[in-house]
């Protein structure tokens, strides 16, 4: 890899690690971390798989294993060490945060409920009406979401 293209690579590697610890990652990788990583610090197959203790084709393993996201933590635990990495490995919730995924799903749970109320109300004619139903659906969410039974996540 010449300078220029190593240099390149080296800031798009800095960004694409940023965008992670913000939280805003949109960038793919069209390789995997260990070869990505690798070819930015300049250091060949052959010195990585040094580093690791392992043999150049185990390395080209490693690295297409993680393409197909078949490799363990573990090894790839091993590849960041030995490029003097950490691997930062966490859940991240699609909605922001546990709080918003307890409330969403507090109210798929609500929803349920009330649907199986409304239509036994609807069959004995005490149905209630549209805002009546909305104001439910928001104090059954927030005692679902405040409660957390075991059942919400059934």
């Amino acid at each position: 890899m010449n300078h220029f293209k190593r240099i390149l690579t080296q800031k798009q590697l800095d960004e694409l690690i940023q965008s992670y610890t913000t939280g805003n990652h949109s960038i793919k990788l069209s390789v995997g971390w260990i070869q990505y990583t690798r070819l930015a610090l300049g250091m060949s197959l052959r010195q990585l798989a040094h580093r690791i203790g392992v043999s150049a084709s185990a390395l080209t393993h490693f690295e297409k294993r993680e393409q197909t996201e078949a490799i363990s933590l573990a090894t790839l635990k091993k590849a960041a060490n030995a490029m003097d990495m950490e691997l930062v490995y966490y859940f991240k919730p699609k909605s922001g945060s546990i709080k918003n995924t307890i409330t969403q799903q507090a109210k798929k749970k609500a929803q349920e409920i009330l649907m199986q109320s409304n239509q036994t109300m609807r069959l004995e004619g005490q149905e209630i009406d549209e805002e009546s139903q909305k104001h439910e659906l928001e104090r059954l969410t927030r005692d679902l979401a405040d409660n957390m039974p075991k059942s919400l996540w059934d």
